[in-house]
């Protein structure tokens, strides 16, 4: 029998400071205690017996493998398609028009992050979809990144649950995906054309693996962080936009935006532009 594995709250701790070094997310104690089984479950799975072999292995041993299940435990993928909808009307409606240029079919790339299991961008691609001028004029390339790999791998199937989609109207559903059993898929010729990554948005290297982007949604993923690596991504945001770029925020997550790289242009909206430096 598999020995059973309960953590104390020094040793939540240790490994919420290890994951606020590593991926920059802060878990308090009431949040750690949350996630306490399916840490504890990591340890069955992989046949660790203490909490000392664990830690050795993320901490020293740099087990990639096992830090991906630790950040898989903890992250939180609440979702579902078209949440905050004003946003992306002003997308469609406000921000994409203002690349439109009769003489030449110009790329706008959208970067989400994170895109948790896909519904976010899958949205915002159904809305640019019902919108003919818009398809007819821009060429336009959308890539989601999110630091859980299994996150990752769900956005790339495209396989919803009837939560998931039940705001989404009746014609837009009958449109664009099929019934698999229980389960809503989004039709192949959209998928093919998502990008998703696995990526730490504090990863050194993410410029030179992306490029640059037009527009950036993020929601909910600041409200995870601290002041000072609120103050790192806001930074790593304004290196991957162009000027004149934009940047939509969830509502907790535009509290403390850098008025310095930032400025805001719809109150109430969350849409910010990138302030030239």
């Amino acid at each position: 029998m598999d020995k059973i594995v309960n953590l104390t709250d020094i040793e939540l701790e240790k490994l919420a400071l290890f994951l606020q070094k590593k991926i920059g997310i802060w878990l308090e104690s009431a949040k750690l205690q949350r996630f306490k089984r399916k840490i504890e479950d990591i340890f069955t799975k992989r046949g660790i017996e203490n909490f000392n072999e664990f830690y050795h292995r993320l901490r020293f041993v740099g087990d990639e493998s096992l830090i991906q299940d630790l950040i898989n435990a903890v992250t939180v993928n609440e979702t579902y398609f078209w949440r905050e909808y004003e946003q992306f009307l002003t997308l469609v409606d406000e921000v994409l028009p203002l690349y439109l240029n009769k003489n030449e079919t110009p790329l706008v790339r959208i970067l989400v992050s994170p895109c948790s299991s896909g519904e976010e961008l899958y949205s915002i691609m159904l809305c640019i979809l019902e919108n003919e001028n818009l398809l007819k004029h821009l060429n336009i390339e959308m890539v989601g990144i999110d630091i859980d790999s299994t996150m990752i791998d769900k956005a790339k199937k495209a396989l919803y649950t009837k939560r998931s989609i039940e705001k989404l109207p009746k014609k837009i559903l009958d449109k664009y995906f099929t019934k698999v059993g229980n389960f809503y898929q989004l039709e192949y010729s959209l998928r093919k054309n998502a990008r998703f990554l696995q990526a730490n948005i504090f990863d050194l290297k993410l410029q030179q693996k992306l490029g640059n982007f037009d527009i950036i949604f993020s929601r909910n993923m600041l409200i995870y962080f601290n002041k000072e690596d609120k103050r790192r991504c806001f930074k790593i945001f304004h290196k991957l936009l162009k000027e004149n770029s934009y940047l939509f925020l969830g509502h907790a997550d535009a509290n403390e935006i850098d008025k310095t790289l930032f400025s805001p242009i719809k109150s109430g909206f969350h849409l910010f532009r990138a302030n030239k430096i």
